[in-house]
Formats: C-alpha cells, structure tokens, sequence
C-alpha cells in the first residue's frame, strides 16, 4: 500500500513503560510495514473512542488488559496518519501474548536501547524527539 492510499486514519498507540522500558512490538509479516519495530497500537473503527480503539488492539495484538492512565500526545506520520499516543498499565497478571498473525514478537526495551535502531516504525523517532523537546511529560 503506497503512503496515499493510508491518508485520512486515525490511529491509537499505547506507551506501556515498566522500569524505563517501553513495550515494543515487531510487525508480523502478514501487516503494513512488515517486521519493523513499534508500539502496539491500531486504527480507530467507525464509532470508537481512542480508549475503545485502544483496549480492542491491545487484545487483537498482545491478549493484553490495561488501564488508560491519559492522552499523552497527538502526532501525524508523513504518510498522514493521525496517531493519538495513550499512556497505559497493564492490569496485575496480565502477559502479552503475540497473535503472530500480527505480532511477530515483543521485546522491553529502553528508548536509548532503540534509538540507534535501523528497524523502527517511522512515527517512534517523531515520539523520541516530542519526548527530548519536553513536548511529552510523563
């Protein structure tokens, strides 16, 4: 799919940050943008709030429950995609689980241990540079 046929969504991201690390997924190969690094995340359905969008991806993508904690930050990829970055917290218990159909794998890591990363979606280096602008407080 080229960069203009994606223009007009929206989508939700959940930043899930244990101990300094970030949960940080690897696209399957079945998706767009095969195999690159991001955050878990998804489109917004017809009728849905970002927090409707978000808990429903979460369990699509990784079986996974949260608790929305807030909006941290709205950004626009440069293939016009809306995104709406919610800070999140898994409930007790609950383990991210790859739908493989999906998610290839998961990984924790640190912002530093991504950055010099060649591999990441091109919307986690916009995140990086709001979060050193001070843009983004959390």
């Amino acid at each position: 799919m080229s960069p203009n046929q994606d223009q007009g969504r929206h989508g939700v991201v959940a930043v899930i940050r244990e101990q300094d690390k970030l949960l940080v997924i690897r696209r399957s190969e079945f998706v767009r943008a095969p195999n690159l690094l991001c955050l878990p995340g998804g489109g917004i359905e017809t009728g849905e709030s970002f927090e409707q969008a978000m808990h429903r991806e979460l369990m699509e993508e990784l079986q996974l429950q949260v608790d929305i904690e807030r909006h941290l930050w709205s950004s626009e990829t440069r293939w016009g995609t809306k995104l709406e970055w919610l800070l999140c917290h898994r409930h007790p218990g609950s383990e991210p689980i790859a739908n493989t159909a999906e998610v290839a794998e998961f990984y924790w890591l640190s912002i530093n241990e991504m950055r010099p990363r060649n591999d990441l979606l091109g919307s986690l280096p916009d995140f990086f540079n709001a979060i050193d602008a001070q843009v983004i407080r959390w």
